[in-house]
Order: C-alpha cells, then sequence, then structure tokens
C-alpha cells in the first residue's frame, strides 16, 4: 500500500525522512498532523524519531540504513549522533562515515541485504556499509545517471529504478540484488524515484503528485498489499 503525503508542501519526501522496518526518522520540526500520518500509515509499532543532523532538515539525503543500522555524515555532531543512538532500538548499530560525502543517501540505495553504491567510494566506506547495515555491496554506476541514491528505491521485495535506465543495466543489478527491478516514477513522471517516495517492507509514501497508475506501479514493484 502507498500513501500521499507531503512534507512542507514538498513532493520530495523521500529527502527528509528514512523510513525502514524497524524506525522511521524524520525532521526535528515536523508538525503534528504529519506525524499523525505517518504513525497511522506505518501501524507497526516501530519509533519515529525527530532529529536534526548538519542542522539540516534533509534527513533522507544525508543519512542511510535499515533494520540493522545506520550511517551518519562524517560531520554529524556528537549530540546529533549519541540522540539517534539513544532513540533507535537497541539491536540497530549506529556509525559514522569518516569519508566526506555528507549526502550518503544520494550515493547508496539498500534494503537489509544488498546495497548499490557510486563507484566514488571508498573501501573503508563500502566495509563500513557492510559490517554496519549487514549487507552485500556492490559498487555500480548507472551511466549518466550518477547519484544512485536518487534514481533508485527498493525494499526486501522489489525495487523501482529511473526510467532512464538501460535495460541491460536494469537486468545486471536486478541479477546482483536478486529482486526483481521495475521501471517508473514519482510525482507525475519525476525520475527521481528515491527522492520521491519512502518504503519500508509492508508500507511506503509518495508525494501527493504521484498518479493513481504511478501508484500502481510502485506497489506493483515493492510488492504492497493493503
Amino acid at each position: 500500500m502507498f500513501l500521499r503525503f507531503n512534507y512542507e508542501n514538498s513532493n520530495d519526501i523521500g529527502v527528509y525522512i528514512k523510513l525502514t522496518n524497524s524506525y522511521c526518522i524524520v525532521p526535528y520540526d515536523i508538525n503534528e498532523k504529519s506525524l499523525k500520518f505517518l504513525q497511522k500509515g506505518i501501524k507497526k509499532n516501530i519509533p519515529i524519531i525527530k532529529v536534526t543532523i548538519l542542522n539540516s532538515k534533509c534527513i533522507g539525503r544525508l543519512i542511510i540504513g535499515n533494520k540493522k543500522g545506520i550511517i551518519l555524515p562524517y560531520e554529524t555532531t556528537f549530540e546529533e549522533y549519541r540522540k539517534i543512538q539513544k532513540m533507535v532500538p537497541e539491536t540497530v548499530l549506529v556509525k559514522r562515515c569518516e569519508e566526506k560525502f555528507s549526502a550518503l543517501g544520494n550515493c547508496v540505495v539498500n534494503n537489509d541485504f544488498s546495497a548499490l553504491a557510486i563507484p566514488e567510494i571508498s573501501f573503508d566506506t563500502e566495509s563500513l556499509i557492510a559490517d554496519v547495515l549487514g549487507v552485500e555491496v556492490f559498487k555500480i554506476g548507472l551511466g549518466s545517471e550518477k547519484l544512485i541514491g536518487s534514481f533508485c528505491a527498493m525494499n526486501n521485495n522489489g525495487g523501482i529504478i529511473s526510467q532512464y535506465i538501460s535495460v541491460e543495466d536494469q537486468d545486471e543489478i536486478s541479477s546482483l540484488l536478486r529482486i526483481p527491478l521495475t521501471i517508473g516514477t514519482v510525482n507525475c513522471g519525476l525520475k527521481n524515484i528515491g527522492s520521491g517516495l519512502i518504503s519500508n517492507d509492508w508500507i511506503g509514501f509518495c508525494g501527493v503528485k504521484t498518479t493513481q497508475s504511478e501508484i500502481f506501479v510502485l506497489e506493483t514493484a515493492l510488492k504492497k498489499k493493503e
């Protein structure tokens, strides 16, 4: 099931919010109406954590994470780090990336088992992702689409990827991840998949401009059933 939602009149909800199977992280000043909408939609009892990172609301682009761990950008303050560490479930490992990628969410896309990362990340960062998130990491380029986290989204059931990705790349990535990938868009034709939606294994949210036909593709690709 996918629900239409926006954050401060922005349809790019993936820029601001990080949703996994064990927690949801939102900007510290999210309004009560939006918070209640998320809580009602998620249904299951996972914490919704209000934080600030680098004095920014763009949580979804700054961090990467799954049910096992969270990786924060290198400039995250100690206070921010400690707050997140205290508020996530005890089973979630929290670490900071030492490589100077501030927008980690643009550089990596992952589920609970696999991660795709841009080729430019270092071996140390690749190892950090593997260790903290407990995933197999694949470095891969997407032709002209450099920032893989912006043009792809996935959960443990499947993935959705930009329509500008070649069929060959689509097949290669699907084979690596061992989940089906589907071409799609959000917010009435936009290719920025990772910015326009958030999803875990049982619920997804997309920008309010997303059409019904786009939602059908998202629900089919990520296997959501009401």
